[in-house]
C-alpha cells in the first residue's frame, strides 16, 4: 500500500479511536510491511494539516488523537450535556501529583506526605483508572504500590512524564508572585498546592476525602 493510499486510512483510524494511536498500533494493524517510521512520519504530516482546521491532532500519551479546539468546549459541553463545574477535587489534585511525582509508592508513604488519611481518594482514583496497581513493596506486609496510566496522560494532555512540570518550572512561577516592596515570597495554604488543571476529568466529582463507609484499597476492608 502506498503513501497516498494509507494517509486517508490513518486519518479516518485517528477519527474512529477513542484513544491515542501510535505508529506502533498502526503498524500491527496493517501488517503491509508499513514501517513505523513511515506511520510516524503521517501521523506527523496530519498533525500539521489540521493546524489550519477546526479540529486538531494532538500528541499525547505515546500516540495521536484527533480532538476538538479549546475554543469550542462550551459548544461541545452544551451538546453533550457535561457540567464543567465537575473536576479533580483538591484532596484528589494532592493525592495525584505525589503519585505522579514519586511513583510508584503505596498509600501509606501517600499518607505520610500529605499527612492525611488518603484511602478515600486513592480508591476515587483508582475506579477512574487515573492511577492503578503497581505491585507490591518488599517490605513487611507487602502493601500495594500505585503508578499513574495512560489515562492519567491523556486527561492533562502530556506525551508522556517527562512532560511533568519541573521545580524549576515552579520556581519560575513563584518568582512572578515576589513583591517588590517585600523582595520575599509569601505563602498561602493554596499557594503550596497545585492548580486544579483546566482539563475536567470527569463527569462526577472525583476524589473527595474518606467517608466512614469507603473501603482500604490495599486491604478491600472498610
Amino acid at each position: 500500500m502506498d503513501r497516498d493510499e494509507l494517509k486517508p486510512i490513518v486519518e479516518n483510524l485517528l477519527l474512529a479511536s477513542d484513544q491515542p494511536v501510535s505508529a506502533e498500533l498502526l503498524r500491527q494493524t496493517f501488517l503491509n510491511g508499513s514501517s513505523k517510521e513511515e506511520l510516524q512520519s503521517i501521523l506527523k504530516e496530519l498533525q500539521e494539516e489540521y493546524q489550519s482546521k477546526s479540529l486538531q491532532v494532538v500528541e499525547v500519551a505515546d500516540g495521536f488523537q484527533l480532538v476538538t479546539r479549546p475554543e469550542y468546549s462550551e459548544w461541545v459541553r452544551k451538546f453533550l450535556k457535561l457540567d464543567k463545574s465537575f473536576k479533580l477535587s483538591r484532596a484528589a489534585l494532592d493525592t495525584l501529583a505525589i503519585i505522579a511525582y514519586k511513583q510508584p509508592l503505596t498509600r501509606v508513604e501517600v499518607d505520610e506526605i500529605r499527612g492525611v488519611d488518603s484511602s478515600g481518594v486513592v480508591k476515587t482514583l483508582l475506579e477512574k483508572k487515573i492511577i492503578s496497581p503497581a505491585g507490591r513493596k518488599n517490605v513487611p506486609g507487602k502493601p500495594m504500590m500505585f503508578r499513574t496510566t495512560q489515562k492519567f496522560l491523556e486527561y492533562f494532555g502530556l506525551r508522556d512524564l517527562s512532560e511533568l512540570p519541573t521545580l524549576e518550572d515552579f520556581n519560575e512561577e513563584l518568582e512572578g508572585q515576589v513583591e517588590p516592596e517585600q523582595g520575599e515570597l509569601t505563602f498561602s495554604e493554596e499557594d503550596s498546592e497545585l492548580p486544579p488543571p483546566d482539563t475536567d476529568l470527569s463527569q462526577e466529582p472525583v476524589g473527595e476525602e474518606a467517608s466512614s463507609g469507603a473501603r482500604d484499597p490495599e486491604t478491600g476492608h472498610a
